[in-house]
């Protein structure tokens, strides 16, 4: 998986690309905890991931968590789709998941 840290006018985006599974996400975990250790608000592109886990999601859900206790914020560049999206599906992530963490994967609500 690679990922490519960059400046975006709400903070800082950080693309990952390629499949987002447990044999590539050491390397994910270490992209994304610098970025959140930097401080500030981040922007998570997920539309060039090709293949996904629970590590993956679970990552996503640390490093937002890590955010919010330094009162930054992560959002996601775009809604949960494709094999994300089917990952989240399968595990039951979004079964009865309040407004905040239905807004953050799938962008429910945002006009």
């Amino acid at each position: 998986m690679e990922d490519a840290l960059q400046p975006d006018g709400d903070g800082r985006v950080i693309a990952f690309t390629g499949p987002a599974t447990i044999p590539h996400v050491a390397e994910a975990w270490t992209r994304l905890s610098e970025a959140v250790a930097a401080g500030g608000d981040l922007c998570v592109d997920v539309a060039e991931v090709t293949g996904a886990d629970l590590s993956f999601v679970q990552l996503i859900e640390s490093a937002r968590a890590s955010c919010a206790r330094q009162g930054a914020a992560l959002r996601l560049a775009q809604p949960a789709e494709g094999a994300l999206r089917d990952v989240l599906d399968r595990g039951g992530f979004l079964d009865g998941a309040d407004a905040e963490r239905l807004q953050f994967w799938t962008h429910a609500g945002v006009a």
